[in-house]
């Protein structure tokens, strides 16, 4: 380096030097190191020059802070307590429906249903059976297979009878209940029980067949009025007219007199087989 150069360093002052060596990037590397020199010689310490700053780091390039303890137990206290939550709203007492009282409901209406039971005639029938025996010649009672034949035969017509005359008073008086078509199927069962009877020679002394066809006669009417009460139940028409009371006049004189009492019907004209 030339003396003139030296001259120059002389006359600037220490800030200047020090700025010269703090800015040595924007001067040449000569200038630098005279200006060091003269420091020296002036026994100024020389500037330190800043440490290079570290770059940035990077977005991913940094140590994660462990987390506090609390914020690991955080998510599972969380859990627990949803779980217990869903828990409760399971198990908890059901207070609605407890508590609730059932709706009033309306009591239930029962509609009567009128019935009518048809009565045994048993023990009637029996007495009547014992009048008919009454009615026989003492020499036909005599023979009692025949009259034992008889007998059997009149218990089956007054059964029948007897079952007919009770459902002809209910048409009579309006009172057929909703049992009524049954009972008169179960009426006409009784008649054909003793028709088909009938249909046998029954090897009877003629006094008796004489009554039996008086019985045969009564239940042939019977029989008609009772298909006529089932048929005007069922149109709702009304049963009883003028020929329904005449024929349960006559089933009612033919039943009392077989039983020793005096008829009061005229006699009837023409073939019993063709009524």
């Amino acid at each position: 380096m030339s003396v003139s150069s030296n001259d120059t360093f002389l006359q600037k002052t220490d800030d200047e030097l020090r700025y010269l060596v703090e800015h040595s990037e924007f001067y040449h590397s000569a200038l630098i190191m005279a200006a060091t020199q003269e420091l020296r010689r002036r026994g100024i310490s020389l500037p330190t020059s800043p440490a290079p700053s570290s770059p940035a780091p990077l977005a991913y390039d940094y140590e994660e802070e462990a987390p506090a303890a609390w914020r690991r137990w955080l998510p599972l206290a969380f859990g627990l307590v949803l779980l217990g939550f869903a828990g409760w709203l399971i198990l908890r007492p059901k207070q609605n429906a407890v508590s609730a009282k059932p709706a009033a409901t309306a009591p239930l209406v029962l509609e009567a249903v009128k019935t009518q039971r048809l009565p045994d005639f048993e023990a009637k029938t029996k007495a009547q059976v014992q009048e008919v025996r009454q009615q026989l010649p003492a020499t036909d009672r005599a023979d009692t297979t025949a009259t034992g034949r008889y007998l059997r035969m009149a218990r089956r017509y007054f059964l029948a009878e007897n079952q007919s005359a009770y459902l002809t008073q209910i048409a009579k008086g309006d009172s057929a209940a909703g049992t009524f078509p049954s009972q008169v199927d179960l009426t006409l069962e009784r008649i054909s029980w003793f028709m088909k009877a009938k249909a046998y020679n029954q090897h009877l002394h003629p006094v008796m067949e004489e009554r039996l066809t008086l019985m045969q006669q009564a239940l042939v009417l019977r029989r008609n009025s009772l298909l006529n009460f089932k048929s005007r139940y069922g149109s709702g028409n009304p049963m009883m007219d003028r020929d329904m009371n005449r024929a349960d006049f006559e089933a009612r004189d033919i039943s009392n007199e077989l039983r020793g009492k005096a008829s009061e019907r005229a006699p009837i004209q023409g073939n019993i087989t063709e009524l």
